[in-house]
């Protein structure tokens, strides 16, 4: 089963969509998160959804503290838009200004590995957020774009994803991203 730590999404029902495809999952508003409660579920993986909120606008300490909750469980994790800009700052991450966008992207892929497994060298994925960040300290650049340096980020010893664009609304390349995470949290067996 996939964790969806739902960061006040509007279009969370789009996310649970693109992952019931997939896998099992459970939805839980980040507010809602406990280790307790989180420790009880077969979990196999977790993603920390998008938000409309803006890192450099907000008192993001909170969202911290659950999202730490997460990592404790010791299983895959990919934080999607302002869900990729938490988990950075957990990381010590830099929250950097860049304007607002919601439009087509070109997004270079730097290691066509792990969650982009399958795809070409560019790609067009939807971005639907204000700001970026830089790549913490132990993270390894995956992606990149015109707009963005860290458009996505592996931490080299875990397997930690983020991606700055929205897999739930990119088409056929978000769906093999999101296949592709599904199969790092539940690798088959032969």
């Amino acid at each position: 089963m996939i964790l969806i730590v739902d960061c006040g999404y509007s279009s969370i029902y789009k996310l649970e969509d693109l992952v019931d495809q997939y896998s099992d999952f459970k939805t839980i508003s980040i507010y809602d998160i406990t280790l307790k409660e989180i420790q009880k579920l077969d979990l196999k993986g977790a993603i920390i959804s998008h938000a409309h909120l803006s890192i450099n606008e907000t008192n993001v300490e909170k969202y911290i503290e659950k999202i730490e909750e997460v990592f404790k469980l010791e299983i895959p994790v990919l934080g999607i838009g302002v869900g990729h800009h938490l988990l950075g700052v957990c990381f010590n991450a830099r929250p950097a200004y860049e304007p607002y966008r919601n439009e087509l992207v070109d997004i270079g892929i730097l290691q066509t590995e792990g969650i982009f497994d399958k795809l070409p060298n560019e790609v067009q994925l939807i971005k639907d957020n204000a700001g970026t960040i830089s790549i913490p300290p132990g993270f390894q650049l995956l992606a990149s774009s015109d707009y963005s340096i860290n458009e996505a980020m592996k931490k080299h010893d875990k397997p930690i994803y983020g991606v700055q664009f929205l897999l739930e609304v990119s088409g056929n390349f978000g769906a093999v991203i999101m296949d592709n995470f599904v199969n790092i949290c539940m690798p088959k067996e032969f």
